[in-house]
């Protein structure tokens, strides 16, 4: 099957979600755990990796587009409807983790200041490059999606 990107509205990402598979759909929320800081300690939350984006697994067909147009907070197909290419459906595949939240990578820093992934998703990250913000526990790698390149923000840990 292919998958195609759901713009949707701010705000209504779970619950469009929730509604696409309750009916059935097989659509794609991919989430993380993410470092904040709160009142001098760091928290874990949990946050959604695309903002505004759903993505969803389904064979071709003009009856299907404007049933799941339909369901609230749904906005439109981006690409005009158009499949993500493999390349593209890898990564957002990758991203979604087998359904469950990203976890922060574990990073070492070596003292001359190379940066090893010990572990996490980072380690199976097939890109080139990664900008690590290790004091905002926070690391950018840059993917193509819908024929664009996008930066996507993935939690760290130093050890």
């Amino acid at each position: 099957m292919k998958m195609y990107v759901l713009q949707v509205r701010s705000g209504y990402e779970i619950s469009a979600y929730q509604e696409l598979k309750k009916r059935g759909w097989d659509a794609v929320l991919p989430r993380m755990q993410e470092y904040l800081r709160k009142n001098g300690k760091w928290e874990i939350h949990e946050k959604i990796v695309f903002t505004q984006y759903l993505f969803i697994r389904l064979e071709p067909d003009k009856n299907i587009y404007h049933e799941i147009k339909k369901i609230d907070g749904i906005v439109r197909f981006l690409g005009n409807q158009s499949p993500l290419s493999d390349r593209e459906q890898k990564y957002i595949e990758w991203l979604e983790n087998d359904g469950k939240p990203i976890t922060p990578s574990k990073i070492y820093v070596t003292p001359g200041g190379a940066k090893m992934v010990l572990s996490g998703i980072l380690k199976k990250y097939a890109g080139n490059e990664i900008d690590y913000h290790l004091r905002h526990r926070k690391a950018d790698i840059f993917i193509p999606i819908a024929g664009r390149r996008h930066r996507v923000t993935l939690p760290i840990v130093c050890i």
